[in-house]
């Protein structure tokens, strides 16, 4: 894939010639990663090939957005930090100056890059300056002008898609970005954006004796950042594939097993005791950027034999599991507040939605403490289902009634299923 390169001056993550293999052997030596942020902020290395300024490139800008726009689905407002253009040797200096001057709302705040890359130190410095922040970073633009231009769209379908109607719209990190976006806490790639790689080289037009040892050097700065960002040493493995303008273009596969993209939620799975002792649950605990959800699953109650249905009527099979949903709305909303417009319900199976409207035979929505709290009764074919990892996903949406004009339709949270712990309970309840 040709891209337009970068014309920082200094060092650039742009191809230089190095001993890839050697590179990536000292990558496997470093451990695996803190999520904590570097001590210095000054990578020593790539600071001594760096210039003070960029030409034939429009340097990066910053600006911020608060968006109300998802409030209504459920996602609350978001502090933004769009930045665009390519790094120069002083970028991560001008973003400390931004943040001087307009202090994060939040610590979540998401910091959308849309840059073509640039110089290697201020890739690596803006990186630790946004996880020191505890921010979020993200792939993406502040206008609508990447879609026609992106890889991942084929251009025969750009006419046929509608584009996204507000920020951030696709955008593209590439090069010394990508070390950057490494920097957040979480990290996403937006629908249709390009997360690429490739080597780095001195723009030097004079020959350095030292070029050699100043390239082992950055690069084992680069291998100490993976480290630090908590991301895979096997990232260097792509960085080096490709040389000239050409970028290796990452998968969202990839990005998943290289750590580099972060999922929206992480959850836990255990077999507890109930609180009466009388039995036990299992318990999966997930955790997104609102707080703290859990589901419950119990056995179902067994049938008594002593009231058989009538010989016409045969009695139906119990379900064999109750799942208790439990959803802290965080800063959102109230649960006291909206409980009472709950409409129906939506079971999220790994993207696959099955409604469940409310009846009067079903017990409503309540409040437990700050969360919402639904109980629901899973049949034996669903439970199969699950048990046999058709659905790695499995979570809840509370829907709101429109006439009840809450400033949101839906509170919404997913967890991630351990299909055989499931199992190995449900056996329990036979």
């Amino acid at each position: 894939m040709e891209r337009f390169a970068p014309k920082c001056h200094g060092l650039s993550l742009r191809p230089i010639t190095f001993a890839a293999a050697a590179l990536i052997a000292m990558a496997r030596i470093l451990p695996a990663a803190a999520q904590t942020a570097p001590k210095t902020a000054n990578p020593p290395a790539a600071a001594q090939m760096a210039a003070p300024s960029c030409v034939d490139q429009p340097e990066m800008t910053f600006s911020a957005w608060t968006s109300t726009l998802g409030q209504r689905f459920g996602e609350g407002s978001r502090e933004y930090i769009f930045a665009d253009g390519y790094f120069c040797s002083d970028t991560d200096q001008k973003f400390q100056m931004f943040l001087t001057q307009n202090p994060p709302k939040a610590p979540n705040t998401i910091v959308v890059l849309n840059s073509g890359g640039g110089n290697l130190g201020a890739g690596l410095r803006m990186g630790t300056i946004i996880r020191q922040h505890k921010m979020w970073t993200q792939v993406g633009s502040q206008l609508p002008l990447m879609i026609p231009l992106n890889e991942n769209i084929p251009a025969q379908t750009v006419p046929y898609i509608a584009e996204p109607t507000s920020p951030p719209f696709p955008g593209e990190c590439a090069s010394a970005c990508t070390l950057a976006f490494m920097g957040g806490i979480n990290r996403t790639i937006g629908y249709g954006s390009n997360y690429a790689v490739h080597q780095f080289e001195s723009e030097s037009q004079t020959p350095d004796p030292n070029l050699q040892a100043q390239t082992e050097a950055i690069s084992a700065e680069i291998v100490t950042y993976l480290s630090q960002m908590g991301i895979s040493p096997d990232y260097m493995e792509y960085m080096v594939q490709k040389t000239g303008n050409n970028v290796t273009n990452l998968s969202m596969k990839l990005l998943q097993q290289l750590n580099i993209a972060t999922p929206h939620w992480q959850t836990k799975w255990q077999i507890a005791p109930l609180n009466d002792n009388s039995g036990f649950y299992l318990q999966g605990t997930s955790t997104d950027p609102w707080g703290t959800h859990e589901i419950a699953f119990t056995c179902a109650p067994k049938a008594n034999p002593t009231q058989p249905a009538p010989a016409a009527q045969p009695a139906p099979s119990p379900p064999t599991l109750i799942a208790d949903f439990y959803l802290d709305p965080g800063v959102r909303a109230n649960a006291q507040n909206v409980v009472g417009a709950v409409q129906e319900y939506v079971l999220v199976l790994s993207g696959q939605f099955v409604p469940l409207s409310l009846s009067a035979k079903q017990a409503p929505a309540q409040v437990l403490g700050t969360r919402l709290v639904k109980s629901l009764s899973l049949t034996g074919t669903l439970v199969q289902n699950l048990e046999s990892g058709n659905y790695p996903d499995i979570g809840l949406a509370f829907i709101f009634d429109p006439a009840a004009k809450l400033p949101m339709r839906l509170l919404k949270f997913e967890a991630s299923l351990d299909s055989a712990l499931l199992k190995q309970f449900a056996e329990s309840c036979h």
